[in-house]
């Protein structure tokens, strides 16, 4: 008799730890563990160390119906668990930086970049499931590159880009941040006065289609290392460079 209550007690005994250790884990669950959720930036690519989650970034866990599942839901810089234990079926990660609403006028009217994806997985019964997801620019940005000798000849120099309704003027370290969806490209120019006082307003250049995920470094160099008063202009971007004109006289 003895015996029996013995072993009965620890069978409940058993139960009870099993139920403390995991109370809300979910019958017949996976899980998934994000090894990294980083930000792919304009031509290069930013990959962190396993377990590490860009401190810009919100990340959520959808369920199938595109709601969050479980509270898995974090803010930017929010710590997320080593493991999310869900139920087999199919999710999205949702990641993303959360100025959707604000980043167009942002940075003094620069804006700023907009960073979001969309990432689909499945979970199955007692697996787990790794995912890297990196994270791409949904808009473009637009900057400007003069040569290292430029304010030797042309001291005062202007350079302004316009997309739609917004007309950013740039230092040469700035970048201004555009929605590839809501027009066909952009324009600019480039204002300058020599060092005899000669002012010269370039003649507007457009760059239609511009995409999403990428920054346009419009560049100015001199068609002649000793010859200041020919520029001509390109643009590079995602390691390439396209030629727009090949050569401005100044005079």
């Amino acid at each position: 008799m003895k015996r029996l209550l013995y072993i009965s007690a620890l069978l409940c005994l058993l139960a009870a730890c099993s139920s403390e250790q995991q109370p809300d884990q979910p019958r017949d669950a996976g899980a998934l563990v994000l090894g990294s959720i980083s930000r792919q930036l304009a031509s290069t690519t930013t990959l962190t160390t396993r377990n590490a989650v860009d401190p810009d970034l919100a990340v959520e866990i959808l369920a199938s119906d595109g709601n969050v599942y479980r509270g898995y839901q974090y803010a930017a810089g929010e710590a997320l668990p080593d493991k999310f234990s869900l139920i087999p079926g199919n999710y999205t990660v949702h990641a993303y930086t959360e100025n959707a609403n604000t980043w167009a006028t942002e940075n003094d009217g620069r804006g700023s970049a907009v960073y979001e994806i969309r990432q689909d997985f499945t979970i199955q019964k007692d697996w787990v499931t790794y995912l890297n997801v990196l994270v791409p620019m949904t808009n473009y940005g637009v900057t400007y590159s003069v040569p290292e000798n430029f304010a030797q000849w042309f001291p005062t120099c202007q350079f302004t880009v316009t997309s739609n309704s917004r007309t950013c003027p740039l230092a040469p370290a700035q970048a201004a941040y555009f929605d590839p969806e809501s027009t066909a490209g952009f324009s600019f120019t480039l204002h300058l006065v020599n060092t005899d006082g000669e002012v010269y307003d370039l003649e507007p250049q457009t760059y239609e289609n511009p995409k999403a995920g990428l920054l346009y470094n419009v560049t100015y160099s001199f068609a002649s290392d000793d010859d200041p008063t020919k520029l001509k202009i390109g643009i590079s971007y995602d390691d390439h460079y396209e030629e727009l004109v090949s050569e401005i006289i100044l005079y």
